[in-house]
């Protein structure tokens, strides 16, 4: 392979290989706020009684968290009936130390058993952590209300962040252009490991295993 070819794979291989991580990592990132990865939810039921169910989650920085309850549901029968049971919600920090503890009796919130999706907010609580440390959520119910048998109910934990809108989905379409890049990577990277270095096909795998735990795993 003649010298200019040679630094033209490698050319090819560099900015493309450098694109795909660049596209891939901005729409992971984007993807991982919108889906809200690593934010807790704690599913319960609320037909019946239950012990303590959790979920660990790590603080990033000081924020200003929403704790809501929120339940699907697609069956017409009790639609909008309000909640008749009562449930326990408890937030504790790395230490062990509950930083927020509450009973939420019959008509102490406004949720119902919605026709296909609904929530309540229940708090806002402003906490402050670094992520190496995990914290825990907490609920069960006290007292079931057996109408809610049909929802899947969950207590959640977000934290409160700017909103993107539609905006949000140009995350999405980055995917695409990623894929391009990478694939072409891929491609250069079997030439040049064809009589030279096989690191540049080693990593661009690397990098498609990746993208494959991201976005379709």
């Amino acid at each position: 392979m003649s010298t200019w070819k040679h630094r033209l794979l490698w050319g090819a291989w560099g900015v493309s290989f450098f694109l795909a991580v660049l596209l891939g990592a901005i729409s992971a990132q984007g993807i991982l706020h919108s889906i809200r990865a690593g934010e807790p939810a704690v599913p319960i039921d609320l037909s019946t009684t239950s012990e303590w169910k959790s979920a660990s989650f790590r603080v990033w920085g000081r924020g200003t968290y929403k704790l809501f309850i929120s339940s699907v549901n697609h069956d017409p029968k009790f639609v909008n009936v309000p909640l008749a049971g009562d449930f326990e919600v408890a937030v504790v920090d790395s230490s062990g130390r509950p930083v927020f503890e509450n009973i939420y009796s019959a008509g102490s919130t406004d949720h119902a058993l919605p026709s296909n999706y609904g929530d309540s907010q229940l708090s806002l609580i402003a906490i402050n952590d670094w992520p190496l440390r995990k914290w825990t959520l907490k609920a069960r119910v006290l007292k079931g209300d057996p109408r809610f048998n049909t929802a899947h109910t969950e207590v959640k934990f977000w934290k409160e962040r700017y909103d993107p809108g539609m905006g949000g989905m140009v995350y999405f379409v980055l995917i695409f252009p990623a894929i391009i890049f990478l694939l072409i990577a891929i491609a250069v990277s079997l030439c040049l490991a064809a009589k030279g270095p096989k690191w540049p096909l080693y990593a661009s795998l690397m990098c498609a295993v990746a993208f494959v735990a991201l976005f379709v795993a």
